[in-house]
């Protein structure tokens, strides 16, 4: 298959990625990649959502492509590393990881993902 294809695939999964469609973020993987992607804790469900990405490596190597992205925006930054086969002439994604080490999560983030919701007061009055 054409070499130059992967990038196009590893970009249009990067964008799904980015607009937050996980279908589409998914069917550029095997079910394999899919898993193991999900299996460390880091699945794409549990990530926060990026506004941007970059291609920063596409790498030929044996028999696979090695592709890194990095996602960023919003207060997060994190980088996803996949491996691309040729799968039923289409190029899928085998392999896939989100290195724990590369999360990076803005402090404001970190200090208001996890806190409840400020309690309604009935005392209070609305004064506009």
């Amino acid at each position: 298959m054409d070499a130059t294809g992967v990038r196009e695939a590893v970009e249009a999964q990067a964008r799904a990625r980015v607009r937050d469609d996980e279908a589409a973020f998914a069917s550029f993987m095997t079910p394999q990649a899919v898993l193991r992607l999900g299996g460390n804790g880091m699945g794409a469900q549990a990530l926060p959502r990026a506004r941007a990405f970059d291609v920063l490596d596409i790498t030929n190597a044996e028999d696979v492509v090695a592709a890194v992205v990095r996602f960023r925006g919003g207060g997060v930054a994190y980088t996803m590393r996949t491996s691309w086969r040729p799968v039923d002439g289409l190029w899928k994604a085998v392999d896939a990881e989100v290195p724990a080490e590369s999360v990076r999560v803005s402090w404001w983030r970190r200090v208001f993902r996890g806190s409840p919701a400020a309690p309604e007061r009935p005392d209070r009055r609305d004064l506009s």
